[in-house]
This record gives C-alpha cells, sequence and structure tokens, in this order.
C-alpha cells in the first residue's frame, strides 16, 4: 500500500455555454494567478497540483488551497466542465494514530486533541469544496454576465 494514495476524492461538474477554448484559457489563468503549478495540460484535461517553492501563506488560506486536481472539458450539446480534486488524510491518520499511541501511555485527556484534529480536518474538506467551488465559478464567470445582458 502506497501512503500517497491516502486521498479522498471529489468531483464538481457543471456545464456551460462557453466555447471550450475559453474555458481552458481562463483556467490556466486562474491556476496560474493562484500559483498552482500545472503538471500536465491538453486541450481537454488540465492537471495541477500546489507544490513547488515554499512561499509564506496564512494556515487558513493553505489549508482551503486545492492539494492536487484534474479540470476536464468535454465537448457535447452543452460543454461540461469537471473538476476533480483530491484530498490528502495521511498526515490527519499518522497525527490520530500517534495520539492513540500517547493515549495509552500517559492520559487520556489526549483524545481532546484527537478530536480536534478530526474537526479541523472536516473544516478543512469545506473549505477546499468551497475553494473548487469557487474555481469552477470564476472561469465560468461570463456566462453569467451574458445572461444578465440578455
Amino acid at each position: 500500500m502506497n501512503i500517497n494514495n491516502l486521498r479522498l476524492k471529489y468531483e464538481i461538474s457543471q456545464n456551460t455555454r462557453l466555447d471550450l477554448y475559453i474555458v481552458h484559457q481562463r483556467a490556466i489563468s486562474e491556476l496560474r494567478e493562484d500559483k498552482y503549478r500545472i503538471t500536465q495540460q491538453t486541450d481537454k484535461r488540465i492537471t495541477f497540483d500546489n507544490s513547488g517553492p515554499p512561499r509564506f501563506e496564512m494556515r487558513g488560506a493553505s489549508a482551503s488551497k486545492l492539494q492536487t486536481g484534474i479540470l476536464e472539458l468535454f465537448e457535447a450539446e452543452e460543454n461540461n466542465v469537471k473538476l476533480t480534486y483530491f484530498v490528502s488524510y495521511k498526515y490527519i491518520l499518522l497525527a490520530l494514530a500517534t495520539i492513540l499511541i500517547l493515549t495509552c501511555l500517559y492520559s487520556v485527556i489526549m483524545l481532546v486533541l484527537g478530536a480536534f484534529l478530526i474537526i479541523t480536518f472536516g473544516i478543512e474538506l469545506v473549505s477546499q469544496k468551497s475553494n473548487a467551488e469557487e474555481f469552477i465559478a470564476r472561469i465560468l464567470i461570463a456566462e453569467n454576465s451574458e445572461e444578465i445582458v440578455d
């Protein structure tokens, strides 16, 4: 079992009337603006992650950033944009195992720390989902403004 595969997978998709070339260009622009690293890129698929050179960010900002993701563009009657993103839980699992061992060795009060870690991981999941929804909204924003003009 590879420890790097300990991650949760989430998907968000949305239909659009925008040309997929425009969506692709906006997605690249947004990813670069948000300082993501683009690992693979084709006309229909963009793979990105949040690795790269270390940079100073507030803990909340870094927790809400998507760790890795794949943006796929599908042509149909209504074009479809699908964002698949992954959230690693290997560090929380390691921390909880350590807390469980410390609880057995020292005190049950350590379980409070475990509960705190679980709550913060839940908040991180909600934050990343919100960030993914905002990303999709930003690359499809012109569609909404066109509807207002109509």
